[in-house]
């Protein structure tokens, strides 16, 4: 019987094997030490070359280049990274959204932001933020299903990282996008909503049609390796809506934190540029300008 090699989206990896998807049919995958040698350990989200067995199994002989991966959690290839952020219960924490933001565009990741529980709390506070930026920001309320079509529609045919911290109503908003699934995603999205537990191997789920969502940490697991290699100068071209300001301060070298006649502190005092994510922006700067790179 001829082996025939397929190109596959690998779904989650354990123990040396790897759960390969082709075609809606999944495949129990080992790998050569030579692929993990020279391309490097194999993501969720990875495309690789296999050779199908068979019998249900096959084996790994390439890992296709990525578009990009994060390292926590340790995804690759992600088209959307979703921040799901409840107006209260928990309140949220603009900071952590915005360093995520910094973290997709230094990837080339899309950025979203759904708000959950619009029915127990004004939202539009958190809108008007976001609505700043070239974000795309959804509002939604599970129990009276407002926005579900929208947030589906924003997550369908990709693959996201849906993230944000303990309590915001992750497993709620997923299965009101996906009713149909509710049996199977009761248990799913209590994967995918850990809340504050530690992250052990990354997974996608499909929810078809193209669509796979990847289970991920609280807020509370980002961390500095994310960011870090991120340079001080680089970080305004990462808030996309200070690039229409930028070029109006008085100094070429204008770092927008302190200085005077800066374009971008002007556009904050004008309502254009939202004052959060310049507070972000200037507590981020400090941070990255600290860390020291050669420890």
């Amino acid at each position: 019987m001829s082996i025939v090699e397929k190109e596959g989206l690998v779904l989650s990896g354990k123990n040396g094997l790897y759960t390969v998807e082709h075609d809606g049919t999944r495949f129990i995958c080992r790998s050569g030490t030579k692929v993990r040698k020279f391309d490097g350990k194999i993501l969720a989200g990875d495309r690789v070359i296999f050779r199908d067995n068979g019998n249900g199994n096959g084996f790994i002989t390439s890992l296709l280049p990525r578009k990009n991966f994060l390292v926590r959690p340790p995804v690759a290839n992600i088209d959307l990274l979703a921040m799901v952020v409840a107006p209260k219960d928990p309140m949220p924490y603009l900071y952590n959204i915005d360093l995520l933001t910094v973290i997709a565009e230094k990837n080339g990741i899309e950025c979203a932001i759904i708000i959950s529980k619009n029915d127990i709390a004004d939202s539009d506070e958190i809108c008007d933020v976001y609505r700043k930026t070239p974000f795309k920001t959804v509002q939604t309320s599970s129990n009276a299903k407002v926005g579900i079509d929208e947030a589906k529609e924003l997550l369908n045919g990709k693959i996201a990282v849906l993230c944000g911290a303990s309590g915001v109503g992750k497993s709620t908003l997923i299965n009101s996008i996906y009713p149909f699934l509710n049996l199977e995603t009761g248990e799913l999205s209590q994967k995918i909503a850990r809340g504050k537990n530690t992250t052990r191997t990354t997974e996608l789920f499909s929810f078809g049609n193209g669509t796979y969502l990847a289970d991920t940490p609280g807020f509370t697991a980002v961390s500095t390796e994310l960011y870090c290699a991120i340079d001080h100068k680089e970080l305004c071209a990462l808030f996309p809506e200070f690039e229409e300001y930028k070029h109006n301060c008085r100094y070429a070298d204008c770092t927008h934190t302190k200085e005077t006649e800066c374009g971008i502190a002007y556009a904050v005092s004008e309502g254009r540029i939202a004052a959060s994510r310049h507070e972000s922006y200037k507590k981020l700067y400090d941070e990255l300008k600290n860390i020291d790179r050669y420890k």
